[in-house]
């Protein structure tokens, strides 16, 4: 390898503290467009990177952000992280966005995405068992906004494909890990439909749907969504 094909990180200066990696971590969240992961810090800082360092500098990002009364605070999503607005400020920004006040999912759709994230992988049939009635609107609503997929065919009469949450449904309602982030489930509908809960994840455009959207995905909710 040559010296212009080296890593990045290898030309960059060492970091002395805490202190100047949550800087520097602030500055690579604020700069992305994406959720910025372990796996992105790495490739630009370098291997030597561990969790338990980054979630100490982000801890520290925060202190600091706190002691200036920022309206920033920086959260793990997704497997990453990202910048968003504190609670106290949403309904100002609220008023930025007043298309997404309608954005709401409705019902049947909260009631079958709540199902397929706290049971996932499951079947359409399982999905209609649990609710008593037809889920067909709600899960084709639900693929179009890109928050669930199909996952793998399940081993039971006919191979169904099941459904599963997505990488998408992550980021957009500011989850980190499932279960483990996921509110109860008599707390889901409180929630998004609370008065204080705007955008943080832009929705992503709509596209013509594949033929079998497969996703990586797997395994706080803030946001209001379209009627399904």
């Amino acid at each position: 390898m040559n010296e212009e094909e080296e890593p990045l990180a290898e030309n960059l200066p060492p970091i002395e503290s805490v202190e100047e990696l949550a800087c520097i971590i602030q500055a690579l969240v604020f700069a992305s467009t994406e959720i910025v992961t372990l796996k992105k810090l790495k490739e630009v800082l370098g291997d030597f990177l561990e969790q338990s360092q980054v979630s100490s500098a982000i801890r520290h990002a925060n202190e600091q952000l706190a002691k200036i009364k920022s309206p920033f605070e920086i959260v793990e999503v997704a497997g990453g992280y990202r910048f968003r607005t504190k609670n106290a400020y949403y309904p100002y920004i609220r008023k930025l966005f007043p298309d997404n006040n309608t954005r709401r999912l409705s019902l049947p759709a909260l009631e079958t995405l709540s199902i397929i994230a706290y049971k996932q992988p499951i079947t359409k049939a399982e999905i209609e068992s649990v609710r008593g009635v037809s889920c067909d609107g709600p899960i084709h609503s639900l693929l179009d906004k890109k928050f669930i997929a199909l996952g793998k065919r399940a081993e039971t009469i006919g191979n169904p494909y099941t459904y599963i949450t997505t990488i998408e449904f992550l980021k957009y309602f500011g989850i980190n890990r499932i279960p483990d982030d996921l509110p109860r489930l008599t707390e889901f509908g409180d929630i998004l439909n609370s008065d204080f809960l705007i955008p943080q994840y832009p929705m992503p455009e709509k596209q013509p749907p594949e033929p079998v959207p497969l996703s990586e995905s797997t395994s706080q909710l803030e946001i209001p969504l379209e009627e399904a």
